[in-house]
């Protein structure tokens, strides 16, 4: 069973009206190599060139966008420099799943089982208030988020299909997608009993942002600019 170094409880970084959400890191950043230095003081890029921080391995591209759409400042590689900006920026960042066990090394979340999610990472958003969360995968967002375990544990919420759909649709108009090619939601709105409003959206997965991309709405020859498209506007609604 691995245990995610850095998830929090009660942490005072998520009280935010914006939050990042990944899944789970990959097997190099939960293993004995880095227990000696998870206090994470002054660490830059080590072994593998992986960092010991959210979406820290190599291959995740997830702070390169970071630096594309949100704030051209950061040092990528440098965990003092991503920790300023996110703080300034008010945006909270935390994993969905807090434990699990793997098969192997994959860093594949379909790898990733006897898993024990991190449900209670947020707050409710007062009445005529939302909460933004950026899903990192559409897996992060439908088979993690919300699933039945989700709507157990907070039965003060429901979503809103009507407003999802017309969210959606929104999004991916933008990006210039075809509808047509999303099968499951991409964005997500869920309402809180008390007025507030949980606005979701999911973008490709940063560590293999080109697969299965036309569950996003891809459809031309194009990956590279549909990409960015996408990006660019899920970015800038998280941003906003």
């Amino acid at each position: 069973m691995e245990i995610h170094p850095r998830i929090k409880l009660r942490d005072s970084s998520l009280k935010t009206s914006k939050i990042i959400l990944g899944s789970f890191p990959t097997w190099t950043l939960t293993s004995s190599q880095f227990d000696e230095i998870r206090n994470e003081k002054e660490i830059t890029r080590i072994k593998n060139n992986d960092i010991p921080f959210f979406f820290g391995s190599s291959i995740n591209k997830f702070w390169n966008w970071y630096y594309e759409y949100v704030d051209c400042k950061i040092i990528i590689n440098d965990i003092k420099s991503i920790k300023k900006s996110l703080k300034v920026n008010k945006i909270g960042i935390t994993d969905v799943i807090f434990s699990c066990k793997r098969s192997g090394k994959s860093s594949l979340d379909q790898h990733l089982t006897s898993r024990v999610y991190n449900h209670i990472f947020f707050e409710y958003p007062k009445k005529g208030k939302t909460l933004k969360i950026l899903c990192t995968s559409k897996g992060v967002m439908n088979q993690m988020l919300f699933n039945k375990k989700f709507f157990k544990t907070h039965q003060e919420l429901k979503i809103n299909f009507k407003e999802s759909v017309n969210f959606q649709n929104k999004i991916v108009k933008k990006s210039k997608g075809q509808l047509n090619n999303i099968k499951k939601p991409l964005c997500l709105i869920i309402n809180t009993e008390i007025g507030g409003v949980i606005e979701c959206v999911s973008i490709p997965s940063p560590g293999s942002p080109y697969r299965r991309l036309v569950d996003f709405g891809f459809d031309s020859n194009d990956s590279d600019k549909f990409l960015d498209d996408y990006l660019k506007v899920a970015f800038d609604w998280f941003t906003e």
